[in-house]
């Protein structure tokens, strides 16, 4: 699934193209990914409306629309924003200016939703923003004894993480992925919230991980799979320690961890 680097690789790339343009007319191929609105009146009210701004929150692509409307698309496994369609296209943006935005989705575990207002979504704080500083990591840790690696993957927790990242994150501050949350030590946290920082923002800088199905807007994929110190490296060599990396099953996803470099 797409996690914050990619979609923001996503949000970046297309705001350029379509800020300013009227949503000329709009064609559903498949309405199974529409949310919480018919067909119908999701293309009645899309029609004629201008995108002012495009915002990521979370893993979620949010389009500020003229009228107050926002359109909300999660991704979820296999979707994608394209200039160019693919052959499993399921929505068709027609924008003013000669531009059209393609939503496709194999699997159709995405969603594209309609509000009438900004989504009130139940989110945990942005790992890349100032106010996600050791201090909140402590507050928000202190009472929870579920076991670190799953806490990251809870998107009520921290927005925007996913498996890859919580995997690498974990192993460059070298915490055990089975760890309560809330017996990580003060150095330990603050270490946590760095690597992920560092992690998220080097990720961003390859345009995110692509193995079978992420690609940008243009259909690239990104690079930062060539990167990756443990996640999918089962049985290879710790890149610090040269221990075999292993492979856990928390939270029904694969965790890549050293057992010898992370405590």
């Amino acid at each position: 699934m797409p996690e914050l680097p990619e979609v923001e690789t996503v949000k970046r790339e297309i705001s350029p193209y379509v800020k300013g343009k009227i949503i000329r007319d709009v064609k559903i191929i498949d309405a199974r990914v529409i949310k919480g609105i018919s067909p119908r009146e999701f293309k009645k009210k899309l029609t004629g409306d201008t995108i002012l701004n495009v915002e990521r929150r979370a893993k979620y692509l949010s389009f500020k629309l003229k009228s107050g409307k926002y359109l909300v698309i999660h991704l979820g496994m296999t979707g994608r924003l394209l200039f160019s369609p693919d052959k499993y296209v399921k929505v068709i943006f027609k924008l003013s200016g000669n531009k059209t935005l393609y939503y496709s989705d194999l699997r159709l575990f995405g969603k594209v939703k309609l509000y009438n207002h900004y989504p009130i979504l139940k989110l945990g704080p942005e790992p890349l923003s100032k106010e996600f500083t050791p201090r909140l990591l402590k507050e928000l840790l202190s009472k929870r004894k579920t076991n670190i690696k799953s806490l990251l993957l809870d998107q009520r927790f921290l927005s925007g993480l996913g498996n890859i990242y919580a995997s690498e994150s974990l192993f460059c501050a070298g915490i055990d992925p089975r760890r309560k949350a809330n017996t990580l030590k003060d150095y330990e946290i603050k270490n946590l919230n760095r690597e992920i920082k560092k992690v998220l923002t080097k990720a961003l800088a390859h345009k995110g991980t692509s193995f079978s199905w992420f690609v940008d807007a243009e259909g690239k994929k990104g690079g930062f799979q060539l990167k990756l110190m443990v996640y999918r490296k089962e049985g290879k060599p710790c890149p610090r320690c040269k221990t075999p990396i292993k492979r856990i099953i928390q939270s029904n996803r694969g965790t890549y961890y050293c057992p010898r470099c992370q405590k």
